[in-house]
């Protein structure tokens, strides 16, 4: 898996911080840590554009370092992270309210003893499944798509009463949300279910761009992270 600079100049210098003089001489970090953000094993899709809080949503300590300080770990858009560590004992939180699931307060220790997978497991508000993009002859897009509960149970009898904003985003680099796009197409049916949203590439916001991505949405009422589409995928 491709390392970011940004997730391991952060990284390394929070180790930095929290270890005081431990690891002074020491080389550095030889570990490479590799997860995912995943609801019922698959992963979950964020926005990675904005200031770096918009996807610093978990957090990494190291226990046993007195006075250690929290490390950020940046989350990229298909949900997946990385991270190069020191061998040890850790803990990997999700920070409150920093995306669209429930704060649970899950608190995931693992051993890190090389190289290292894991998964962090969330509960989404809604979760998007079965994403399907087309083109047709006359440049055409058709995202097809389900939504469906995944904390949320039934409400005074009204199942999708939460749901905010159904969204298609359309950009010309892969990185595509509510920050970084070209195009916004709403949908008008802010139902749980199957849903599909059509629009032209021809269209004067996205005509001039040889290549296109897209990705899809789903906003919650009175939280302000949405769940994307795990990744973007090339439509154009």
């Amino acid at each position: 898996m491709k390392i970011s600079a940004g997730i391991l100049a952060s990284v390394a210098s929070g180790l930095v911080a929290i270890s005081g003089c431990a690891y002074d001489n020491y080389e550095a970090p030889q570990n490479l840590l590799t997860g995912r953000i995943v609801y019922e094993g698959e992963p979950v899709g964020l926005k990675q554009t904005g200031t770096g809080q918009d996807y610093n949503v978990l957090e990494l300590y190291q226990p046993g370092f007195e006075g250690s300080a929290s490390i950020p770990v940046y989350v990229n858009q298909d949900g997946t992270f990385s991270a190069m560590l020191f061998k040890g004992t850790y803990m990997l939180v999700a920070k409150d309210g920093a995306g669209p699931w429930v704060d649970s307060g899950t608190e995931l220790y693992f051993d890190v003893r090389g190289d290292t997978e894991i998964d962090f497991p969330v509960t989404p508000y809604y979760v998007i499944r079965n994403v399907k993009f087309s083109v047709d002859d006359e440049g055409m897009l058709t995202a097809a798509f389900s939504v469906e509960r995944g904390a949320f149970t039934l409400i005074n009898g009204k199942p999708d009463a939460l749901i905010e904003s159904i969204s298609l985003y359309i950009n010309n680099t892969r990185f595509v949300d509510d920050v970084t796009n070209r195009k916004k197409v709403d949908d008008t049916s802010l139902t749980i279910g199957d849903h599909t949203i059509t629009v032209s590439l021809k269209d004067a916001a996205l005509a001039d761009y040889p290549v296109l991505y897209a990705r899809i949405a789903v906003g919650t009422k009175g939280v302000s992270p949405k769940i994307y589409s795990p990744g973007s995928v090339q439509v154009k």
